[in-house]
């Protein structure tokens, strides 16, 4: 579970001017237009004392309807679904609901990751102070951290994107980070495939 809790990318050096015409209500509207979203990412993560990073790939799939579906396929497959079941997981044993007791700061993370990619900001202002630079076109949002349990998770996370969000990075408080870029983003409406309808519970 810790391969999901990390979101996404190398930070841009030089980021782009502000633009006063590109606001979070703005890029709010910008986020939550597809209803469905498809995307190949690359994750590593960093860990404190470790040379080696972590390194995992695999697909994700932002439905409007349906949910959230993480499908990592190295270094080894797993499936992760967040919908209105909550998270649940697959490992090959099968698909298993996540208590709420079981992993809050995975709690926490869905919670997030769904705001995010429902372009939901409104939700993640409840636990951070958002900051918005750039333009439609490339933009960068900063979140600080202010309220438990953020704030006891996350040092800080860094977000970069065009129409999509294309880059996150992840600090949390332990002093690791993760990396994670969404690539071939494809806003395309398709029907789900047999295998995701069945993780989906259709």
């Amino acid at each position: 579970m810790k391969t999901l809790i990390t979101l996404v990318l190398s930070l841009v050096l030089c980021g782009p001017a502000f633009s006063a015409d590109f606001t979070l209500k703005k890029l709010t509207a910008q986020l939550s237009a597809p209803t469905e979203l498809r995307a190949h990412f690359s994750q590593e993560r960093t860990l404190t004392g470790f040379a080696r990073s972590l390194k995992a790939e695999g697909t994700l799939l932002v439905h409007r309807e349906h949910g959230i579906l993480w499908r990592q396929r190295t270094p080894f497959a797993q499936d992760v679904v967040l919908d209105e079941r909550g998270i649940l997981v697959d490992d090959g044993t099968g698909l298993k609901a996540m208590a709420q007791s079981d992993n809050p700061q995975l709690q926490s993370f869905a919670k997030m990751l769904k705001s995010l990619f429902a372009g939901d900001l409104s939700a993640l202002e409840q636990y951070f102070a958002l900051e918005l630079t750039g333009t439609t076109e490339q933009w960068s949002l900063i979140l600080t951290p202010t309220q438990e349990p953020m704030s006891l998770i996350f040092s800080g996370l860094e977000l970069n994107g065009a129409q999509f969000v294309q880059e996150v990075v992840l600090k949390d408080k332990a002093g690791d980070s993760t990396k994670i870029a969404f690539s071939q983003l494809d806003p395309s409406v398709q029907p789900l495939t047999a295998d995701e309808e069945q993780l989906f519970g259709h």
